[in-house]
């Protein structure tokens, strides 16, 4: 493993012992809009790539695994499974003054994607946060770390970068698979399964196309739509 994927196995190792100690008292961080998602008016614009069918089928079968056990839970369907590259600006409810920039968008992002690279992804173990179950991504280059970069420049450059980064800055290549919308049946039953995949090995996905999207808070294939598709080179 590179120093990169080091850090980052670092990263999601973190996590996981934060989630686990924050279980061990019995409880999960709820998600507040997903018992009543009429509610949630949040939007944002993403530039997002989709795992292989392969690695998409992995995952099924771990999601399906799970519902078996906490049925209540809010899962990803195979449409939705995706990695973020890069989000454009978090997700919010006053979107207008943001899409109506979505030319100036195309503008910025058109040069950047359009001559952008394929690069691979390691998708082995989950971790999780409080409140989701998230599988591990590992790039296996500086290919997707190179296009971010790109991508934040070509923006701040068209004075486009207000909203960049501003939750965190993302570093990582995650897929969410589950999101908490109740407490669970069995909590001390759903951490040992998820024990046993934290180094599960899901495959590998060798990206060749991104797209731009607009998206809801969870990427919901209902509510999504595809702006562009950029076949990479």
């Amino acid at each position: 493993m590179n120093g990169r994927n080091s850090q980052l196995a670092r990263h999601y190792d973190a996590l996981w012992q934060d989630a686990v100690d924050y279980f061990a008292i019995g409880k999960v961080a709820l998600d507040p809009f997903l018992i009543d998602r009429r509610r949630d008016h949040r939007l944002g614009l993403t530039v997002i790539a989709r795992p292989t069918q392969q690695v998409v089928d992995q995952f099924s079968a771990l999601i399906h695994e799970l519902t078996q056990i906490e049925p209540h839970q809010h899962f990803y369907q195979p449409s939705e499974l995706h990695i973020t590259i890069l989000s454009l600006f978090t997700a919010t409810e006053e979107v207008e003054p943001y899409f109506a920039k979505i030319p100036s968008y195309l503008t910025a992002l058109d040069p950047v994607l359009s001559a952008a690279e394929r690069f691979t992804i390691s998708f082995r173990g989950i971790t999780a946060s409080k409140s989701s179950i998230i599988a591990q991504g590992f790039p296996q280059d500086g290919s997707l770390e190179c296009l971010r970069e790109r991508l934040r420049e070509a923006l701040r450059s068209q004075n486009l970068g207000e909203g960049l980064d501003a939750r965190y800055r993302i570093t990582t290549a995650h897929t969410t698979i589950m999101r908490f919308q109740t407490q669970p049946l069995d909590l001390k039953r759903l951490i040992k399964i998820l024990g046993g995949y934290r180094e599960y090995d899901f495959g590998q996905s060798a990206f060749q196309t991104v797209q731009l999207v607009k998206n809801d808070w969870y990427m919901s294939a209902d509510k999504m739509e595809v702006l562009a598709d950029y076949p990479l080179l």
